[in-house]
């Protein structure tokens, strides 16, 4: 019933467009995959998986629970999604193009459409199936299928082989055949595996409690923070005290800038803001006495100070243009609502000319009488009246080419406007300013913006703070009524989202457009972070979690320090979580240590696990992500993938092991251990006409369980073979497992001991334990792992011959020992590999030519060693062919 109605919402939909696409009027895969509820819903109703996991009625809801909101203008949303959040592969999009879609036939790759109507076809043909036989097709019949669906001109070869490669995907258990129920489950976990991704890149998580600075040398509230070029901060108090501190907030120098005029002063000079010029070395501050103040960033210095301003600045905004740091753009707004436009082309002869003025109170002092009265000055000045009460904050965005001005007022809560007027009016302004040289308000008259130059925002409470994420061309604001909203710069009739959650007034925000997020800080110093696509909460930090509970005066995102700050009379800090040791400019992998590496030959997909839980598909031939899924909150400890390199296996901390079909992270089974130790290594492996998947790690044992294909049971026992299990052979955590056949398993221990077994009669074949090697540098500690084995890896060209070397064992210490597995009395050589303490991975081509080898400061080594310990022992170590870091951190695997 529910496809029914979709199918006719389907055709309302074709009868409304025109009459000459008849043949192009399906539904577009890119349109769906937008909206995610069409084939997800369609999957998840027709998934056999979903009926009996969770039922028809909540597969449907989770399917609908996955679309987005819709955001203010479809062009602008569509252009949103696309560029960001959409950048996952969608599930269909290999399936060819339908006849009528008009996909190109040049070489230009089509994006592709499927229909609903493909679909219910594809069904049918799956029924026809059933009623003939057991409902499913193998590959051929697929691909007929598929001819049949999409026609043969849309069949190209190109799309064959990447239907061959979906039914791979889909056909996880190597059956070669697969089912409706299989192709509609692999639809339905692609989109639900899409969505966790989606939501574990934007999770955000913050260091706490906040790092709050002691003793800090400010003696009243802090007015302004910003942050330098290196990640630093510099603060300013309302007494004019500034401090330079590092990115671990500790101070690094503090002057306070207004004492140079408190012996010609009864009252110290309140400073109301302060900005920096970076590519000046220069400090602005504005004043309670009307007037702009520039100091020396270096020495703290005066520089000089423009005076007699029309009005008190309580905001300071200086722009320098990145191509051309010369030209400047100063804006501030004052306690009458106005703000003030100065605009130069070169600021360094603008510094010229203000310092070129007579001292005053210890400052070269020029006065904005003299500023507009000499036509050379270079500098364009105009005073616009925006507000009926005074400007709370100021911005200037350079994308718009505006500035943005909030205040309280309901009338005009935040103001967008032109720099310049669209009529040349600085002639007028002048005839004016020269007319009324006499009257001090008549200096820069504020003058009302013509309604073409301006976008009026109203609110009830009016704006505290605004900013504007330029990657989605979007303003936020945050009020006193306790909301967030999200407008649209061209629409200022009702913003096109509000993000509720603040319990206080809201008086900080702060787009993060690199990421795709905002900050918002309530007057209770809740600090909210916002999904700007999506309209959602990330996360929320409250004072009793972050332990900074003053009332806060000023606050502060620092991007390049990845920090929020919270200033009173103290500074606090509060760090975003970052992965440990990766710079901001580094690729990363993973956001945690990377804790297995497999190779699928099958699909050419390169897969790594780490300890978060996260597994990651990857293309060799692009390095580009395929797919993503979580395996869970206990995270993966060891990983391996099958011969046919379509599952993978993965053991975790709490040991647990599941067995995963990785295209589409759909859990195969459970294997239970029986006990909550740390899986340490994994492994299928195949004795004759026997399948088993081994795990062994710090139950200091390893354990077998059948490789079956059930489609029944779910959770599977460990095999038992009586008194010959390995309980109790090694006395330490298991760190490494290796299989070489034709029959034989080797584990390595804490310890240093080895072990081989024989996978047929499951007992011990021979214990093999090295000396510490008389050459290291110090006693061995096995309290520090000195004498741990951390890899093993078999040579299977030589494992049927009793004289060669055909066991490769990483330690103890820094060396590599080669192993005669049927000779326990010593090892046939011995070679220090790395100048470190520890070996911790190996690896060997197939035929046995090449070994390579990582330790524990990233090194990579590559040993030939074809002919070497083959037939007798030697102390000579094989031929290094290379050596390189190829990391900066341990090597895991």
């Amino acid at each position: 019933m529910a496809l029914q109605t979709q199918y006719s919402r389907s055709r309302s939909a074709r009868n409304r467009s025109t009459g000459n696409q008849k043949k192009g009027s399906g539904t577009d895969l890119h349109e769906m995959s937008r909206n995610k509820t069409s084939v997800a819903e369609f999957a998840a109703e027709h998934s056999l998986r979903a009926k009996s996991e969770v039922g028809v009625e909540q597969a449907r809801r989770e399917a609908k629970g996955d679309g987005r909101k819709q955001a203010w203008a479809p062009p602008k949303r569509q252009s949103l999604i696309s560029n960001s959040a959409r950048s996952q592969r969608d599930p269909l999009r290999t399936l060819p193009p339908h006849p009528s879609s008009g996909a190109s036939s040049s070489g230009t790759k089509s994006r592709g459409a499927v229909h609903l109507e493909q679909l219910d076809k594809l069904r049918e043909i799956f029924d026809e199936a059933t009623r003939s036989g057991d409902g499913k097709l193998d590959e051929e019949e697929f691909l007929r299928a598929c001819r049949n669906v999409f026609g043969e001109e849309a069949m190209s070869t190109t799309h064959e082989e990447q239907m061959r490669t979906v039914f791979k995907k889909i056909d996880n258990l190597s059956n070669d055949t697969i089912s409706w129920d299989d192709f509609c489950s692999f639809l339905y976990l692609e989109y639900h595996e899409r969505d966790s991704a989606e939501a574990r890149a934007k999770k955000v998580d913050f260091h706490t409690p906040a790092i709050i600075t002691k003793g800090s040398p400010h003696h009243g509230s802090v007015c302004a923070v910003q942050h330098t070029s290196d990640g630093g901060l510099v603060t300013c108090s309302e007494e004019g005290t500034v401090c330079f501190w590092s990115q671990e907030l500790e101070l690094k120098r503090t002057k306070p800038l207004t004492e140079v005029d408190v012996k010609q002063r009864e009252k110290p000079k309140w400073i109301s803001d302060m900005v920096l010029s970076l590519p000046h070395k220069k400090i602005i501050l504005a004043t309670g006495d009307c007037e702009l103040q520039f100091f020396e960033m270096v020495n703290f210095e005066p520089y000089c100070q423009l005076s007699r301003l029309e009005s008190i600045p309580l905001k300071i905004v200086c722009w320098h243009d990145p191509e051309d740091e010369v030209k400047t753009v100063i804006l501030l707004g004052d306690k009458d609502g106005a703000v003030t436009v100065m605009i130069t082309d070169n600021i360094l002869n603008a510094f010229t000319d203000w310092k070129s003025g007579p001292k005053l109170e210890g400052l070269p002092t020029y006065s904005l009488y003299k500023l507009l009265s000499n036509s050379e000055s270079g500098v364009k000045c105009y005073r616009w009246k925006l507000h009926s009460s005074w400007v709370t904050e100021l911005h200037y965005f350079p994308k718009l080419l505006m500035f943005g001005s909030c205040s309280l007022d309901p009338s005009a809560s935040f103001v967008l406007g032109v720099l310049s007027p669209s009529t040349e009016v600085d002639s007028y302004l002048r005839q004016t300013s020269s007319a009324t040289r006499g009257a001090k308000r008549s200096l820069l008259p504020a003058r009302r913006f013509m309604s073409c130059d301006q976008r009026v925002f109203r609110m009830a409470k009016g704006v505290s703070s605004a900013d504007y994420c330029s990657r989605h061309n979007v303003l936020v604001t945050g009020s006193a009524d306790r909301f967030v909203r999200v407008w649209n710069p061209f629409m200022t009739s009702k913003p096109v989202g509000t993000l509720e959650g603040h319990t206080a007034p809201v008086f900080f925000v702060k787009a993060d457009s690199a990421n795709s997020r905002l900050f918002s800080i309530g007057n209770d110093n809740t600090i909210m972070v916002w999904d700007i696509l999506e309209f959602t909460c990330l996360n929320s930090v409250f004072p009793s979690v972050h332990k900074f509970s003053v009332p806060t005066q000023a606050a502060h995102y620092n991007d390049v320090g990845q920090e929020v700050v919270l200033a009173t009379d103290e500074v606090g800090v509060i760090k975003l979580v970052q992965p440990v040791g990766v710079r901001q400019d580094m690729v990363q992998t993973h956001l945690s240590p990377v804790a297995g590496v497999a190779f699928s030959p099958c699909f050419n997909h390169l897969i790594t696990a780490s300890r978060d839980g996260v597994v990651k598909v990857w293309a060799m031939e692009t390095g580009k992500k395929e797919f993503e899924f979580s395996v869970g909150r206990c995270g993966v400890s060891a990983m391996a993938v099958d011969k046919t390199g379509k599952r993978i296996v993965t053991g975790s901390s709490n040991g647990q092991l599941k067995v995963w079909s990785y295209n589409s992270g759909e859990c195969l089974k459970t294997l239970d251990k029986e006990n909550r130790k740390e899986v340490a290594r994994a492994r299928f492996v195949s004795v004759n006409q026997c399948k088993y998947i081994v795990a062994a790690g710090w139950d200091k044992k390893f354990t077998i369980f059948p490789d079956v294909v059930d489609t029944i049971q779910e959770v599977y026992k460990p095999m038992r073979a009586g008194s010959t299990t390995s309980d109790y052979v090694h006395e330490t955590d298991i760190l490494a497992l290796a299989y070489g056949a034709p029959h034989f398993l080797a584990t390595a221990s804490f310890c240093g001991k080895i072990v081989v077994w024989s996978l047929i009669s499951f007992g011990v074949f021979n214990e093999l334990k090295a000396e510490y090697p008389t050459s290291a540098r110090h006693p061995p500690s096995e309290l520090e792992g000195d004498k741990a084995v951390q890899d093993l890896v078999f040579l299977e060209q030589r494992t049927k011959s009793k004289n060669s070397a055909s066991l490769v064992a990483s330690g103890p210490t820094g060396y590599i020992h080669f192993w005669n597995i049927y000779d326990a009395s010593k090892p046939m050589a011995c070679f220090r590999a790395s100048k470190f303490n520890c070996v911790t991975s190996l690896a060997v081509d197939e035929n046995n030519i090449l070994l390579l080898s990582g330790d524990i400061e990233g090194y990579l080594s590559l040993w030939k060693i074809e002919g070497y310990c083959t037939n007798m022992s030697t102390k000579v170590p094989p031929k290094r062919a290379a050596v390189w870091r190829a990391h900066a951190q341990r090597i895991t695997q």
